[in-house]
């Protein structure tokens, strides 16, 4: 097991984190590896969600529960409600978004091992500014991908954004616990010396209650009749999961990276 020598103070342990994420800024400008990887995913998911979904975002359905019992076709024409809801919408955007997120972010840590740096980092930068720093690049291309991907998707698929304030509350939420599971993730693929395919096995238990999150604040974003409790529940524990999954690896990152 190899340690650092000193533990920085906090300023230097910022600097120390700032860095590290200016470098991997340049080297990505440079190479162009992620920014590739994850354009060329979203661009391909788009085609094919435009394709898939040409006649779904048309289709009309019926919630039968809502009628009376004597019906006539003009009240059902006025209970017709889209087959393919918001909520249904939000939730294909996430993985969207996870999906494309992951193609590129799988090699934070992988290429330092590649590139022999991962031991020059140990000694020159305190554990927590290494995941700082990776956690601040992985969260920079998560809200890049979401910011150019969010709004071709609302145009193809005719998602409704809902009150402006809360549906940025929950893509900004969603980016962060999206870039803490993505971070902490790929150091430990790296450390096993994994592939692409270890990233997203890895990172599935997490990312099935993340998704799970999303739909219910997406849920509530859309719902006609939802209190504000309900609101501060879904949101809130959307917010607190990305947090604590960020708490928790900032805790544990100097096992997974100095043994």
């Amino acid at each position: 097991m190899i340690r650092g020598a000193v533990q920085p103070d906090a300023a230097g342990w910022a600097s120390q984190a700032r860095a590290l994420f200016l470098k991997d800024v340049r080297a990505e400008l440079r190479t162009r590896v992620a920014l590739s990887s994850v354009g060329l995913f979203t661009f391909a998911a788009l085609l094919l969600i435009a394709l898939a979904t040409r006649v779904l975002k048309e289709t009309l359905t019926v919630d039968l529960a809502r009628l009376p019992e004597a019906v006539t076709s003009e009240q059902i024409r006025a209970h017709m409600l889209p087959a393919w809801d918001d909520p249904g919408k939000m939730g294909l955007l996430w993985v969207l978004l996870i999906f494309s997120a992951f193609a590129g972010l799988a090699h934070s840590f992988v290429h330092e091992e590649e590139a022999g740096t991962t031991l020059a980092l140990r000694l020159s930068m305190a554990p927590g500014a290494v995941y700082a720093g990776k956690l601040c690049f992985n969260l920079a291309v998560v809200l890049c991908v979401a910011a150019i991907a969010t709004p071709a998707y609302v145009l193809i698929t005719g998602l409704h954004t809902g009150p402006i304030a809360e549906f940025l509350v929950l893509m900004i939420a969603g980016c962060l616990g999206l870039g803490a599971v993505a971070t902490i993730v790929a150091a430990l693929a790296a450390k096993a010396r994994g592939t692409g395919g270890l990233f997203g096995a890895l990172g599935l238990p997490l990312l099935i209650v993340f998704e799970l999150m999303l739909l219910n604040a997406a849920n509530t974003l859309y719902g006609g009749d939802v209190t504000p409790l309900q609101s501060i529940k879904d949101f809130g524990g959307l917010i607190s999961y990305s947090v604590l999954l960020i708490a928790v690896s900032a805790v544990t990152f100097h096992f997974v990276w100095e043994e």
